[in-house]
């Protein structure tokens, strides 16, 4: 596998031989409205993991940092639900998932979905959850993604990471 060429759109068909790996790949740039650095920590930790997840899985070594992170917030099995979260993602996926590599600032519209349902599920949002992940996941695959996520969240919510549910307004900007 190669890695990421900083100023070039990776295919998932380039950069992955299976289609497990082709469901979570880096966007182009031009495909982003929204700065991960303008974020509450709790979006910009979420997201930071789950990117790192993905390098992972390209073949960088990551285990040590998300161990570590998720060791600082006092839950260390966490982690655990961070990996089912991305592999349901990973398996469920009828299209490639929009993912930045971990350092970039952009977010995509499709990691704007994910922290959407982290959000969402905190808040004990039934249906919302699933709902957003309609768009490049399976029926049946967003309803397991939904409740991993849920998993998530609720960890998350446990290291008083918390998302801000915000207003209408700006859930239809992020998502049209």
């Amino acid at each position: 596998m190669t890695g990421v060429e900083p100023e070039k759109t990776m295919t998932a068909a380039k950069t992955t031989p299976n289609a497990r790996e082709r469901a979570l790949s880096p966007v182009d740039i031009r495909d982003c409205q929204h700065d991960r650095m303008a974020m509450p920590f709790a979006e910009q930790f979420s997201l930071w993991a789950m990117r790192l997840w993905v390098d992972g899985r390209r073949g960088q070594p990551v285990e040590h940092a998300l161990e570590g992170a998720f060791r600082r917030l006092h839950r260390p099995d966490a982690l655990r639900s961070l990996e089912l979260f991305m592999l349901s993602l990973a398996h469920g996926a009828i299209r490639p998932i929009r993912l930045w590599p971990a350092c970039s600032r952009p977010v995509s519209d499709d990691e704007a979905r994910l922290l959407d349902l982290l959000r969402y599920s905190q808040a004990g949002e039934q249906f919302a959850p699933a709902l957003l992940c309609r768009s490049f996941l399976r029926p049946a695959a967003a309803a397991v993604a939904a409740r991993l996520g849920r998993d998530l969240a609720l960890e998350l919510a446990g290291a008083g990471l918390h998302f801000p549910l915000g207003t209408a307004a700006q859930h239809e900007v992020r998502h049209g």
